[in-house]
C-alpha cells in the first residue's frame, strides 16, 4: 500500500480557487502562525491581491503575503504565505482551497508588544575571543523579509573576528509572529572570500532565546566556505510548538514553472519514507556540519538519490506530502551549506561573480589570487565537488519553506557552478555571464545551468544577486541557440544532441541528454522562449530515437547506455554502427539496465507538457509500456526521482 498521498493527488482547483493547500496538524494550538512559499501561475494573483485559504467549511483563514517576485504582466510568481492555523490533532488533515481576494486592511503587528520582555542573545567564543549580538536589537531593520498582521522577518548579518581569522559570518533571520512566537534562524558563515585572514576556525555558539538555552555546539573544526545553521522557536514559556505543515499543490507548482510535473497518483514505498525517519533518528544527523545523506565524493556516479531535476527526498515530498520526507529535505538542504562552495564577496555584499572576477578559477589549478581563491579550498573538508554530478539540495526546500537561508545556499551553489569553470571555455565577461555548456559533460552543462535557472527565478526582485544569474543563464541559452545551425548541419536528420565531453570518441550517452532536457523544459515552463526553443531543437533527437525504426534504428536502442553516433547524419548510419560496436540493445533492454529508461521517460513527458507534441506523447506511451527496466508503478514507488509525467490528468469537477 502507498502511504502519504494528498487526499486529492490529481484533481484540479476549481475557478475562482486555483489551488489547494492542506494543513497537517502537529498538536499546536488555534491561531499558530505557519509560514511557507507559494509559487503561482501568471494572472492567478494579480497585482493589489492577497491569497485566501479557505476551509472545507467555507471558514476563510487570516494570512500575510510578502512577495518575492512577479510575472511580465505584474502577477505575483513567488510569494512567502503566513497563515493563523486552526486546532489540529497531530496529523490531523485540513484541505485548503487558495483564491486571490482584494488586499486585506488588518492592523500590522505591534512589534513593541511582541517584543516586549523578549530576547535573543547569541554568544561566540574562541579561546580568549568572544563575540556576542543582541538578534532584536534594531528589529526588523530597514528592509524586512516579512512584513504585516501575522508575522515581522528582519535579517541580521555581522562579521565575527575570532583571533587571525575574519572570514566568519553570524547571518540570523529573527520573526516575531501574532501567535508570540519568537523564531531565529541562526547561520554561522565561514565564507569571506579573497581577503587576508580567512580559514578555519573554532568555536562555541550558544543562542539564548528568552534567557533559555535553544542551542549550544561546539565547533571544533569549520573549514572556509562552508557554513550551517539550525531554525528554532520559543514562546515566552518555552521552547516553541512546531506549526502546521504545509502540503502543498505539486501539480499547481508545475502548472507554475516552479516544479517538473511529478506524477501523484502512484504513491511513495512506505518503506523508503520509514528508511529516512531513521536516519533522522540517528545522532548524526543532528550534528552541525554533516552531509545528511549527499553524496560528499561527488565524482561518485550510479543510482545516487541526490541527482536529477530534484533529489529522490523532494520528489517523495512533492509527490506525497509526507512529513518525513519533508523534514529529510529540509534537513539536506541545512547540509548543503557544509559543502565548501561558498564564496562571500563582502565588497558587494553578495555572492562572487564573473563580472568583479571575470578570471577566477575556484579550482585548485586557478593559482594563486585573483586567478585562483586567495584561500584554496582544504583538501581536508570531507567534500569533493564535481559540477558534473552536484545536486540542488536548496530550491525546493527554499521554494516550499520560505526560509532565506536556503535561498543563500542556492545562490551560493550557481555562483559556484560558474566560477568552478574553467575560464578560458566559460568565455566570462560583463554582459555575457559565462558559459557552462561548451566544453563542458552534458550532464555538467545541465546541473550547472539547472542552478542558474532556479537561482535567477527564486531570486527577489531586489537581491543584488538577481541580475548577474538571469544574464548569466540568458547568456548560455543564447549561445546554444547561435551554435544550433553548425549543429544541426553536423548532426543531419537524427540532429538535437548538445555536444560535450563524453570521454569515448564516437559515442553518446543518450542519458545526459535527457538530463539537458530537463533543463531546458523547465525554463521553457517558466516562459523562457529561449529554452523552449532548444528543448523544441533537441526533441528531434530525443523524440525520433524511439520513433525511427523504419529508418534503421530501433526503439529499444532510444535508452541504451550507449547509442554509436560518431560522424553520422541518419538514423540508418547510427543504427548499424551501434549494432557493430555491441551496443545495441536488440529487442531487449541487456544495455538498459538503469535508470536509463527513466531519464528518457521523462524528456517525453516534459516534451509532451511543455511542446504539446503528439509524436512525443506516442513515444512515451510505447516505452512506459515496453517493459523496460525499473519503469513500473512499482520503481517509481520505490524511487520517485524521475517520476515525471505528461498533463493531461483529472481536470476540476
Amino acid at each position: 500500500m502507498a502511504l502519504g498521498l494528498l487526499p486529492w493527488p490529481a484533481q484540479a482547483a476549481c475557478p475562482p480557487d486555483f489551488a489547494r493547500v492542506t494543513l497537517e496538524g502537529t498538536g499546536a494550538p488555534a491561531g499558530s502562525v505557519a509560514v511557507f512559499g507559494q509559487a503561482f501561475r501568471p494572472g492567478d494573483m494579480p497585482p493589489g491581491s492577497t491569497p485566501q485559504l479557505r476551509l472545507a467549511s467555507g471558514a476563510a483563514l487570516p494570512t500575510q503575503m510578502d512577495i518575492r517576485n512577479r510575472h511580465p504582466d505584474g502577477s505575483v510568481r513567488l510569494a512567502q504565505i503566513s497563515v493563523a492555523c486552526p486546532a489540529l490533532a497531530d496529523g490531523a488533515l485540513a484541505p485548503c482551497l487558495m483564491r486571490a481576494q482584494g488586499a486585506g486592511t488588518a492592523p500590522a503587528l505591534d512589534l513593541a508588544a511582541l517584543a516586549q520582555g523578549r530576547s535573543a542573545i547569541l554568544d561566540i567564543t574562541s579561546g580568549g575571543a568572544g563575540f556576542q549580538a543582541d538578534l532584536l536589537r534594531g528589529f526588523p531593520g530597514v528592509e524586512p523579509w516579512q512584513a504585516g498582521p501575522l508575522a515581522v522577518q528582519g535579517r541580521v548579518a555581522l562579521p565575527v573576528r575570532l583571533g587571525a581569522i575574519a572570514s566568519l559570518r553570524l547571518v540570523a533571520d529573527v520573526a516575531l509572529r501574532a501567535d508570540g512566537t519568537l523564531w531565529v534562524e541562526a547561520w554561522f558563515r565561514n565564507d569571506v572570500a579573497m581577503r587576508p585572514n580567512g580559514g578555519e576556525v573554532a568555536y562555541r555558539a550558544r543562542l539564548l532565546l528568552d534567557g533559555r538555552v535553544a542551542l549550544d555546539a561546539e565547533i571544533h573544526r569549520q573549514h572556509h566556505y562552508t557554513g550551517w545553521g539550525r531554525l528554532l522557536g520559543a514562546t515566552r514559556a518555552g521552547p516553541a510548538r512546531p506549526p502546521p505543515l504545509i502540503r502543498h499543490d505539486a501539480g499547481y507548482l508545475a502548472d507554475a514553472g516552479a516544479v517538473a510535473r511529478y506524477g501523484l497518483t502512484a504513491g511513495i514505498e512506505p518503506g523508503l519514507l520509514a528508511r529516512m525517519a531513521g536516519v533522522m533518528a540517528a545522532p548524526a544527523w543532528n550534528a552541525p556540519l554533516g552531509p545528511r545523506g549527499i553524496t560528499q565524493d561527488m565524482r561518485q556516479t550510479g543510482g545516487r538519490a541526490d541527482i536529477g531535476p530534484a533529489t529522490q527526498p523532494q520528489a517523495a515530498w512533492l509527490i506525497s506530502g509526507d512529513r518525513r520526507a519533508a523534514a529529510f529535505a529540509l534537513g539536506q538542504a541545512e547540509a548543503a551549506g557544509s559543502i565548501p562552495w561558498h564564496f562571500w564577496d563582502a565588497a558587494r555584499g553578495a555572492w562572487m561573480d564573473s563580472i568583479r572576477w571575470p578570471g577566477l578559477w575556484t579550482d585548485g589549478r586557478g593559482g594563486p589570487a585573483p586567478g585562483g581563491l586567495a584561500q584554496p579550498i582544504s583538501a581536508e573538508t570531507g567534500w569533493v565537488t564535481d559540477s558534473a554530478h552536484q545536486p540542488d539540495a536548496s530550491f525546493i526546500p527554499y521554494l516550499l519553506s520560505g526560509r532565506r537561508a536556503f535561498l543563500d545556499n542556492l545562490q551560493a551553489q550557481a555562483s559556484w557552478a560558474v566560477l568552478s569553470q574553467w575560464p578560458a571555455a566559460a568565455a566570462r565577461g560583463a554582459g555575457e555571464g559565462a558559459n557552462v555548456v561548451r566544453g563542458n559533460q552534458v550532464r555538467g552543462a545541465a546541473w550547472s545551468l539547472r542552478q542558474l535557472e532556479n537561482a535567477a527565478w527564486a531570486s527577489p526582485e531586489r537581491d543584488p544577486n538577481r541580475a548577474w544569474l538571469r544574464a548569466s543563464a540568458d547568456a548560455n541559452w543564447a549561445w546554444i541557440i547561435s551554435r544550433i545551425p553548425a549543429w544541426t548541419q553536423a548532426q543531419g536528420e537524427a540532429h538535437g544532441r548538445i555536444p560535450g565531453e563524453y570521454g569515448t570518441a564516437g559515442v553518446i550517452p543518450p542519458w545526459q541528454q535527457d538530463y539537458f532536457a530537463s533543463t531546458a523544459a523547465i525554463a521553457a515552463r517558466r516562459g523562457d522562449p529561449q529554452a523552449r526553443a532548444v528543448l523544441g531543437w533537441m526533441a528531434n533527437f530525443l523524440v525520433g530515437r524511439f520513433m525511427a525504426e523504419a529508418r534503421g534504428f530501433a526503439p529499444h536502442d532510444g535508452c541504451a547506455y550507449l547509442i554509436a553516433t560518431g560522424n553520422f547524419r541518419s538514423w540508418a548510419e547510427i543504427g548499424a554502427a551501434t549494432r557493430a560496436a555491441g551496443l545495441s540493445n536488440g529487442t531487449g533492454w541487456t544495455k538498459s539496465e538503469g535508470d536509463y529508461a527513466q531519464l528518457a521517460l521523462q524528456s517525453l513527458a516534459a516534451i509532451t507538457d511543455v511542446l504539446e507534441l503528439p509524436a512525443a506523447r506516442q513515444a512515451y506511451a510505447w516505452l512506459a509500456s515496453a517493459g523496460a527496466p525499473f519503469t513500473r508503478a512499482a520503481d517509481f514507488r520505490r524511487d520517485p526521482t524521475f517520476h515525471i509525467v505528461p498533463g493531461g490528468g483529472a481536470g476540476c469537477s
